[in-house]
């Protein structure tokens, strides 16, 4: 599983994007925008074309759900979800959590479909984020087989194997997508090797 989650300031013509990303293949795309207005973010949902609407995960702006009854994916960072805040919402979505530790991760219980574990590199959205703290090798180590980890940070094109030799269920992009002319080439390319990578398992 390839995942993109939105970029931490706006790209241009950013829903676009994201609908050419679904139309070509992108499983899931967290919309992730902790600053936007709800004005602003319901016009940017509004940009995506209803029949992909299944695939957004609402990252922040949870309760904007209810405006597009055809997402049924919320996402709960650490913090909301160690405060409970997905019990207002569970039973009704498809929920998943960020997580930032190993050991985090493989205490999650069954409520969660999958977790991103971070940072697994050094962030390239985040300058100098994982360059001392990252989890790489503690993929490993995951003994919960409830839940499925997915790598995020500083993943690209040329490390992905890495991440999916290590024992991880799927990827997260964040940065090295954002940081393309074209977002949509680029996945296209990562689900090129993520298909050569599977039938290298079987």
């Amino acid at each position: 599983m390839i995942i993109v989650v939105s970029p931490n300031s706006n790209y241009p013509n950013e829903p676009l994007h994201v609908n050419n990303m679904l139309d070509n293949g992108l499983e899931l795309f967290h919309f992730r925008k902790y600053a936007s207005s709800d004005e602003l973010a319901l016009e940017y949902l509004d940009n995506i074309d209803v029949c992909q609407r299944k695939k957004i995960v609402l990252h922040s702006h949870h309760h904007l759900a209810t405006e597009f009854l055809d997402i049924e994916r919320l996402h709960f960072n650490s913090y909301d979800r160690i405060r409970g805040k997905q019990l207002e919402y569970n039973g009704n979505y498809i929920l998943s959590t960020s997580t930032h530790s190993i050991q985090e991760f493989n205490e999650l219980n069954k409520t969660w479909s999958y977790a991103f574990l971070s940072p697994i590199f050094q962030s390239i959205s985040k300058p100098g984020h994982g360059i001392s703290n990252n989890v790489f090798e503690d993929i490993e180590l995951k003994d919960n087989a409830d839940v499925d980890l997915i790598g995020l940070g500083g993943i690209e094109y040329q490390n992905m194997e890495r991440v999916l030799d290590k024992g991880s269920d799927g990827i997260a992009l964040l940065g090295s997508i954002w940081n393309q002319i074209d977002p949509t080439n680029y996945l296209i390319s990562c689900n090129e090797k993520l298909a050569l990578w599977k039938a290298d398992q079987l």
